[in-house]
């Protein structure tokens, strides 16, 4: 009887198993196009910044004090109102477009160590488990650690990952903001994924170069930089 009864779970486990994989790579999928779409909307923000700026005027009359209400969704408190919103626009009518950022596959590979731990254990910022940040998870992966990272938490779409850099609620420096529009680097990896927490997660590594090394060795390049996430 307990040989037939575990013959029948392997036969269960055998019919499921081509349905659980789908559902992996459907969800790969969905990552994966996400992640493209995040860096098409960094590009786009980059090349036309006064049309950002009059993007950011329309999602700026959604607010109430502190609360944000865009259609269709919960309303989302925010720590400073529209007033970052505001100062965004003001920065983006004085922003010259910048260089196109090229997807490398080094970069998003050291994102992706980062939000697949904070998937796991639900932690915030840019610091791992082990207190190495985004240059020592770029060396891991074979590259230099003149890394540059941002992240987000709890955007719905590529639109809202970009708009929370460069609005940058309550992070007092605007670092997320600025680094949107270094203009001296070129590359960018992405890795979104789910958070535990916040329900959704966005790491982005730039950098001067594809893997994070120097442009020249006998020349340092710029420091590793990490600006507090939300």
């Amino acid at each position: 009887m307990l040989s037939k009864f575990r013959a029948k779970l392997v036969a269960a486990a055998a019919l499921l198993a081509p349905t659980v994989a789908h559902a992996q790579q459907d969800v790969a999928a969905q990552c994966t196009n996400f992640q493209k779409e995040v860096l098409t909307e960094l590009n786009r923000a980059r090349a036309d910044p006064a049309r950002y700026a009059a993007e950011l005027r329309g999602y700026g009359r959604l607010f109430q004090a502190n609360l944000v209400y865009e259609p269709g969704r919960p309303a989302v408190v925010t720590e400073e109102g529209v007033a970052p919103v505001e100062e965004a626009i003001a920065f983006l009518a004085q922003q010259h477009q910048v260089a196109t950022l090229a997807d490398s596959h080094p970069l998003a590979s050291a994102a992706l160590d980062h939000c697949a731990e904070q998937a796991s254990d639900g932690s915030v910022g840019h610091a791992s488990a082990d207190g190495s940040g985004p240059g020592e998870r770029m060396r891991r992966r074979g590259g230099g650690d003149y890394v540059g990272e941002v992240i987000t938490y709890g955007a719905a779409d590529a639109a809202g990952v970009v708009r929370q850099l460069i609005v940058d609620d309550g992070v007092s420096d605007r670092g997320h903001r600025l680094l949107v529009f270094a203009d001296d680097i070129r590359f960018a990896g992405v890795s979104c994924g789910p958070h535990p927490v916040y329900r959704t997660m966005c790491v982005i590594d730039v950098a001067r170069t594809r893997d994070g090394r120097p442009l020249e060795r006998s020349r340092p390049g710029y420091d590793s930089i990490a600006v507090a996430a939300r």
